[in-house]
């Protein structure tokens, strides 16, 4: 007789770790009192400042798409999931630029 195995389905997602989530949860705080302090008081030239503030709201991001999202390449499921994480964020980008490039054109020819 044969012995039929229940597997859970693949997802491409990392195990769920209660200790994942405390670090992301950790780090995001920082990132975002960091973000906040320097928004209250900033330290250098106003360049400078919304570099760091951005450069913290990346660095979140990357955070909580590892972290919570739990985005990994263990499995071939998990490649296939970032793949179309990274797509959709090509597509997003694209929507964007295309919107702002078609309004900066009409504003332009529209007072030229």
């Amino acid at each position: 007789m044969q012995r039929l195995e229940l597997s859970q389905p693949d997802y491409g997602t990392a195990r769920k770790k209660l200790g994942i989530y405390l670090i992301g949860l950790l780090i995001c705080t920082i990132l975002t009192l960091m973000a906040f302090e320097i928004a209250q008081h900033p330290h250098f030239s106003r360049g400078l400042n919304l570099l760091f503030i951005y450069m913290a709201a990346f660095a979140q991001f990357l955070v909580q798409v590892i972290c919570f999202l739990r985005l990994t390449t263990e499995t071939e499921q998990g490649v296939n999931n970032i793949l179309s994480f990274i797509f959709t964020i090509v597509i997003l980008i694209t929507i964007i630029a295309g919107s702002w490039w078609i309004m900066w054109s009409l504003n332009y020819y529209m007072i030229g």
